[in-house]
This record gives C-alpha cells, structure tokens and sequence, in this order.
C-alpha cells in the first residue's frame, strides 16, 4: 500500500511537490506562530504583572466629583487636590470594616492658609524730604508668561512742614512704619491618618531625624485654642518649596517738588484739584514721574522656605504655650480644571485632546480685596469663612479658621514608597506637584525641544502644588466638619496579580462601595499613564499646548484580556487556514483520482483499501510537518540559547495530525460516493448550466463556466473566503489591539514586544491562502483541457486563454470576499460586540486581497492553459 501511494506521488510529482510545498508552509508557520505567541504572551503577561503593583487600588470620591472625560477611562493628573470635602467620616469607617479592604487611607483636603513673612527693615528710604512711591508686585509663572497676580502702590511723604488735608492723596506716616518687606504666600493643607497612610505609602518611613523631628504619635491630635476660631493641629512639614514667582518692590523718587513749605502747598493743592476724594490706593500720585532709588526681588519659593523655617524652628514645640505658635488663616480651597474636548492637532501622537479656558475669579464671604489672587484663573475658589451674625464694631462680618501650628517633624516626598515607573505611576499622587510639557505654541507649531512647566503656586493656576504641610484627620473633622474628607485610597486583599480572577474581586469591592456608601469608587490598579495634550486659552488667547500623563484607567487589565484574544484569535487563524488549505487539496486530489479509485474498486478492491491509502498519505504529510518542526525549534532553540520546548513538538505535531487526519476524513467521505460506474462514464461529469449566458465576451464565458461548475467553484469560493474573513479577523485584531496598546505607555512597551508576532502570521496566512486557491485553479484547467482546446482551435489566442483563466480566478477572488466580509465581521461582533463599518481601509482590503489571490492564484494555470496543444488534446479526448 506504502509503495502505491510513493507511486503515485511520483507520477504526480508537479502536484506532490505543491502538497510539500504547502505542509512546509504549514509547518513553518505553525513552528513559528507557537513560539512567536508563546514568547509574546509571556511577554505580554510577565510585563503586565511587573506592572500590576500602584500606589492604590482603589480611589474612592465623593458622589458627583467624576470628570467627563472618565467616559474615555482618563483621569486628569493630580486631580485629588481638587477635591474638597463630601466624604463623611462615618462612610470612611463604614469602608475601613468591609473584610476585602487592607487599607484605606484618606485624604481631607482642608484648603489654603495665607503664611506670611515679614523681611525686617530690607527697604531703604532716603532722610531727605519729598514724596516717595513704594510699588509692592506680587509675578507669579503660569508656565507661559510671567503674569501678575497682585500690585499694591502707596505714596509716602516724608519731611511735611505744612497741615495735609484728609483730601490728600499720600500719607505722612514716617518711613520707618513701611521699611518691612511683607510677603504673603498661600500653603496647601492637607489632612491624613496617621496609621492607613503609614501602611499605604510609608510616610512615616519619609520623616527626618534631625531637629527633634519625628512621626504622628497617638498624642499628637487636634486642641481647641483660645478662641472659637482658634484650631491647634499638629503638622508635618515638607521644607522643600516649588512655587515659581517672585514679589518685586520698587522705592521710587517723584519728580515733584517737595522741599520747601510753598513746595508742598502748592502740590497739595493741585493733587485736591486733580482727585477731590482722597484715595491713598488710587491715588493721582500715580501719573507723576519717578527716579528708581531701590528696587528688591524675593522669590517665592524664598518666602515659602522662610515661613516653612519659622515652623521648623519650633518643632516637637510641646512646651510652648499657643501664643507662641506660628499659624495661619484658612483662607479658601480651589476647585478643578473644567476640560472641553478638541480636535488633536496630531492625532497619530495623541489620540485625546483637550481645552482649558481661565474666567474671572468671582468668591463668595470674601472680605480681603482681590490682590490675593489674579483676576483670571483656571480653577474656582470658595471661601471658608462664615458670616458673622452680629459682627462687633470695628470686627470684620467673615471669619475664617486661624490654625495654629504644632510641628513635630520634617518629611522628604521623594523617600515616600510610591511609583515612580514611567509606565504605571499614578500621577495623582499626594506628595508631588504637577507638571507638563509646553509641546506646542500658541500658532500650534511644534516646541522643540519641550518646554518643562512647573507648577506655580497659585491656586487658581493651571498646574496644583502639592501639600507642603500634613495634619491629622481630627484636626480636618474639627475645622472643616464631618464630611471633610475628599477621596481614600484603597488596598484590597488578594489582588496582587494580574488576572481575571483580581479584576473580579477589584469590580465586586467598587460595587459594594457604591452600593453602600453612595460615593464613587474608581479601579486604579493596572492603569498606565496615557500622554495627553491640552489646549490652554487665558482670557481668549491661546498661550499654547502643554502634555501631560494622564491616567488610562485599566490599561492592565484591558491590554491582558486584548492580547488573550488576539493570541487565540492567532491561534485559530492559523490553525483554519491550514484545515481549509488540507481539505481543498484533498477535495482536487479526489477529483483527480476519482476515475483511479472507480477502476481500483471495479477491479475488486474494496473501500477499506482505499481508506487506507489517504490515511497513509496524510500520516506521512503529518510526519513530514513534525520533522520541520523539530528542526525550526532546534533552530529557535539555539539562537535564543535555550532549552527545546517538547510541550511546542507535541503541540505541532498533534496539530499537524489533527489537519491532515481532517482532510482524509473529508477523502474518504468523498470515496463512499465513488462507484465502479465512473471507470466507464466519459465527458465532464459535473452538470451543466442552465443559466443562459449570451457568449458574447470574455466575461460572460468565464461567468458560464463558474455557474456551470458551481459546486467546485463554491468550494473554491470558499477555500479562498475562509482565509480572507480569518485574515481580515486578524488585520482587526492586530489594529484594535494597536489602538489600544498605543494610548498608554504601559501599552506601548508591550507592543514593542509582539510585533514581529503580527507580520509572521500575516505572511503565512495569505501565502497558504494562494496556495489553496491556485491548486483549485490548476484541477480546474486540467479538467477542462478538452474545452480549452476547442477555444484554441477555433481561433483563441493564448493571450486570450489566459485573461479569461485569469478573469475566472478575479471573478471567484471578488466574492470570495464578500463571502469572506461577512464572515469576519459576524465574528467581530460575537468576539468584540461591535461591526467596524467607520473602517473603510479594512473593508477595501477585505474585498481586495481576495482578487489579488484570485489573480495571483490563476497565473501558473492561466499559463498552463494556453500552453495546450489542439491536437493533441482533441485526439486524446477522441
């Protein structure tokens, strides 16, 4: 039996040696796609579990807090000091005894406290007489311009020998009540638990030694004052300053006289005739010339250190009595940026993009004037104070809290046990400020190289300052009241690897967290930054646009179930185009050989001999894949230095049985259908058509022949649609998992990594899918050799013969993908419940590589066609 199969194969050598040609192909991609997708895979998930670990993995927030673009899975960086306040301490404890969280750490942001800082006698006024202007500029950086946020202008007269009028628009105070720099700077609070942040993030592991400094103790709480408006809270203290800014003061001489008595009448005088109404802040003085006689510039980020050295110096103060304390006024907290979706100005880099706009700042209970803060910002500010119902002569109508300060150490944000890996920190940490990357101008042309933008200080500035100052949780209840915590952070047990089983549990806390407590609970275990850019517009003006890593949320998770399917999608791809290339070989093979096995059975052979011969011959095609496969993993093997992978061999080669055992089922299916009576039927034994086609072209010849043998040309229908729809399925895949591993940089790293996986597939599919097609175009012209003939004898060229073998083959590639259309895109939408209609790239192509198989596939037996000889052929048939 060996020996009739070996000799057939041998009087059949052109078509053996395509059958070979085929399993190599089969073998090699199989070899390959193994170890592609199960060194992708690892990969893939080895990358994913390193990444798995974030400083949380749950936020929880108050209800109605939740942004618009978290509709896109993005959350804006550092958007916890936004919040303020709506968690009630009782919905905190309600979470801290559900048995699945480990830690809850929360976060009550208690708002700004106006620090102050007084330079003594750094401003130098001359003895001689005359009028004096002291300018005190308060420039803050908002990353673009350097912009001014407060200006306050006094005239002073110095050396006054006349009577001054109340009308007069300058003050007669002596210098030495202005020779003081005073400077105010706003200093985020920021209250925690002691113990959960301890456990969370290691806080207490951050605080320095030195000074007496130390951690939170369990005495260390909140202390009413001396006053009802009086707060003692205990304070840890971040020495280090990033406000960018500056306050400026300016001593100018004017030019007028001021010498003499009559000097001065007569300037008084001409400035009552000038500004009836005294008005010392807006004072006609303003218009006057003036010769510089000092000018002193502080930096912020001095001011800041100076106030913050003021505390220090006092640390672990447990003796002191609270007169002796520093502190500060609660002055007010600021809101978040309100974004807008815009057009990308480069959607290949960034895929989302935004729109910030600054409005005039408008607060309520506010009694302090407006140089506090600019006119335009960003953010909202609301004020802390609360009325005064029966306010006392002389007393303001608002007061706001006074915290008095009890520092009991230093801590350093950068020993504080968060993530700082690129591709999985949450930019929404407590301890760092904000920043961003000015990418493009105001024009939108590109910035190069990027300029850094740091946060500024100012609270209503584009970028937030992190906390330079830590209290307890007590001191937030006692100030700001019992639903002053504005977001926790959450570690849940038994999620520390990446898998379907962690997402669950994740999913089952969120839910019980909203479903008892009402607030809004967010998974941030497995996000990834995403870079995203924004559009900043000041009072109409584009200043530019700057980037930022926001937060894609479950980037982890979303990229480990894509890549599962993409694989497997691989996988079964691979594995169908094989199963149709076997099947329709074996199909033309028995087309072949059919009149062969009717006389094999009218001589007496029985059904079961030639059963065994397919199985023979698949069992060989399927030792011949094995033996390729051993040698393609010997040599992947040896490059990768490593050991031969057995399980991968026995997977091929199982595989590989599992194909050729297939097609031989299908053979021997088509043997029980032979009877002896085919050794004796001559002529074509497929039906004839009887669709009436006018023979009046080409086309309506090679429509007649297709419709005339439509049930092998439906096969070859199909053998072409089948690796179309699975190549169309896997060109979905390998973009859908592109779009999806490109918007965060966690995603990026990994598809760096399976690349190479992609096109190898792509290769192998579409060369079997030739192969199928163009055997099935080959039995076709052999079996019609007699017809073609006829063609040839009466007057068709070869040139003619072969457009239409090969308008044939573009006429079955044509609705091979239709056919081929519809099947991927019906398995889209079972895999992915979507249907990709906005995608008319993968649409053309669907409809395309199928004619181009189709033509491809026609042209070694459109060649074959018009190589027939009339003669020969005709006197054969005869």
């Amino acid at each position: 039996m060996l020996r009739f199969v070996l000799n057939h194969w041998r009087r059949q050598r052109f078509k053996f040696i395509l059958t070979l040609v085929g399993a190599l192909i089969i073998s090699a991609g199989l070899s390959l796609m193994f170890n592609l997708t199960d060194s992708s895979q690892g990969t893939v998930e080895q990358t994913l579990q390193k990444k798995w670990s974030s400083a949380y993995d749950i936020v929880v927030r108050p209800k109605g807090s939740q942004m618009a673009t978290e509709v896109s899975d993005l959350l804006e960086p550092n958007y916890l000091n936004g919040i303020n306040g709506g968690i009630s301490f009782q919905q905190y404890e309600d979470i801290k005894q559900m048995k699945e969280v480990d830690i809850a750490a929360p976060i009550a942001v208690m708002g700004y406290a106006n620090s102050s800082v007084s330079y003594k006698k750094a401003l130098k006024f001359p003895t001689k007489p005359g009028i004096y202007r002291l300018t005190s500029t308060n420039y803050i950086q908002n990353g673009f311009t350097k912009e001014q946020q407060s200006q306050e202008i006094i005239h002073i007269a110095q050396g006054t020998k006349v009577s001054v009028p109340q009308n007069a628009s300058f003050t007669t105070n002596p210098v030495e009540y202005f020779q003081d720099a005073n400077a105010r700077n706003p200093a985020l609070v920021v209250a925690i638990d002691p113990v959960e942040e301890a456990r969370l993030v290691g806080l207490d592991e951050s605080v320095s030694s030195k000074n007496k400094s130390r951690y939170f103790s369990s005495l260390d709480h909140y202390e009413p004052g001396n006053n009802p408006s009086e707060h003692i809270i205990p304070v840890l203290i971040n020495p280090n300053s990033f406000n960018q800014g500056n306050y400026e003061y300016t001593i100018e001489r004017l030019d007028a006289p001021f010498t003499t008595e009559q000097d001065q009448q007569k300037l008084i005088d001409e400035l009552i005739k000038k500004q009836p109404k005294r008005s010392i802040a807006n004072s006609a003085l303003t218009t006057y010339s003036a010769k510089v006689i000092q000018h002193l510039t502080i930096p912020m980020s001095e001011v800041e250190e100076t106030y913050l050295q003021q505390l220090i110096e006092k640390t672990n103060a447990t003796a002191l009595g609270t007169d002796e304390l520093e502190g500060a006024q609660l002055l007010y907290t600021s809101g978040p940026l309100q974004f807008k979706t815009t057009n990308s100005p480069y959607p290949t880099r960034w895929t989302t993009a935004y729109e910030v706009n600054s409005a005039p700042i408008q607060i309520k209970n506010w009694t302090y004037g407006k140089n506090y803060f600019p006119e335009h910002g960003f953010r909202s500010l609301e004020s802390i104070g609360r009325k005064v119902k029966k306010p006392k002569p002389g007393e303001v109508d608002t007061a706001f809290p006074y915290l008095s300060f009890k520092v009991i150490g230093l801590y350093d944000p950068n020993k504080i046990n968060v993530s700082k890996d690129p591709l999985n920190e949450l930019p929404m940490e407590t301890y760092r400020p904000s920043s961003a990357d000015l990418v493009l101008d105001a024009e939108g042309k590109p910035v190069n190289p990027a300029q850094p933008i740091d946060t500024s200080g100012n609270p209503v500035g584009l970028l937030t300052s992190s906390p330079n100052i830590l209290t307890t949780l007590d001191s937030a209840l006692a100030v700001n009241g019992k639903q002053a915590i504005s977001s926790i952070r959450l570690k849940v047990k038994g999620a520390a690897t990446v898998s379907e089983q962690s997402e669950q549990l994740l999913q089952d806390v969120k839910k019980q967290i909203e479903q008892e407590t009402g607030l809004v609970a967010t998974i941030t275990k497995g996000s990834s930054p995403q870079p995203v850019v924004t559009k900043v517009v000041d009072d109409g003006k584009t200043l530019g646009w700057i980037e930022q890593p926001w937060i894609h949320i479950g980037a982890a998770m979303t990229i480990f179930r894509e890549t599962s399917v993409g694989f497997s999608g691989v996988i079964f791809a691979m594995l169908a185009v094989a199963i149709v290339y076997v099947l329709a070989t074996s199909y033309v093979s028995m087309l072949a050989r059919r009149k062969e096995f009717a006389v094999l059975l009218a001589l007496g052979w029985r059904t079961k001999d030639l059963y065994k011969i397919v199985v023979i011959e698949a069992a060989i095609l399927a030792g011949f894949v094995s033996v390729v496969a051993l040698l393609v993993e010997s040599i992947f093997s040896y490059v990768r230095n490593e050991t031969m992978n057995i399980l991968s061999l026995v997977l091929i080669a199982g595989f590989s049985l599992l194909i050729y055992l297939t097609g031989a089922a299908w053979s021997a299916w088509t043997i029980r259908q032979i009877s002896p009576y085919e050794a004796i039927k001559t002529g074509e034994y497929a039906a004839s058509s009887h669709i009436k086609l006018g023979l009046r072209s080409t086309f309506t010849l090679a429509l007649k022949e297709i419709f005339g043998k439509w049930k092998r040309n439906a096969l070859s229908i199909l053998s072409i649609a089948l690796p179309t729809a699975l190549l169309t399925f896997f060109l979905f895949v390998t973009f859908h998992l592109q779009g999806v591993l490109y918007t965060s940089w966690l995603g990026q790293f990994v598809a760096l990594q399976v690349g190479p996986m992609h096109y190898v597939t792509m290769g192998v599919a579409i060369t079997i899918a030739i192969l199928t097609t163009g055997e099935i175009m080959w039995q076709n012209v052999t079996d019609r050799r007699a017809s073609l003939a006829i063609l040839k004898a009466v007057g068709w060229t070869n040139r003619s013969i072969r457009q239409l073998i090969l308008l044939e083959g573009m006429l079955i590639g044509f609705v091979a993908g239709l056919v081929g259309l519809s099947i991927s895109y019906l398995t889209i939408y079972v895999l992915y419940d979507l249907v990709p209609w906005d995608e008319p790239l993968l649409i053309g192509v669907s409809l395309a590589l199928p004619i181009l198989f189709g033509t491809i596939a026609s042209l070694l037996p459109a060649q074959i066609a018009a190589r027939v000889n009339p003669y020969q052929e005709l006197k054969d048939a005869g």
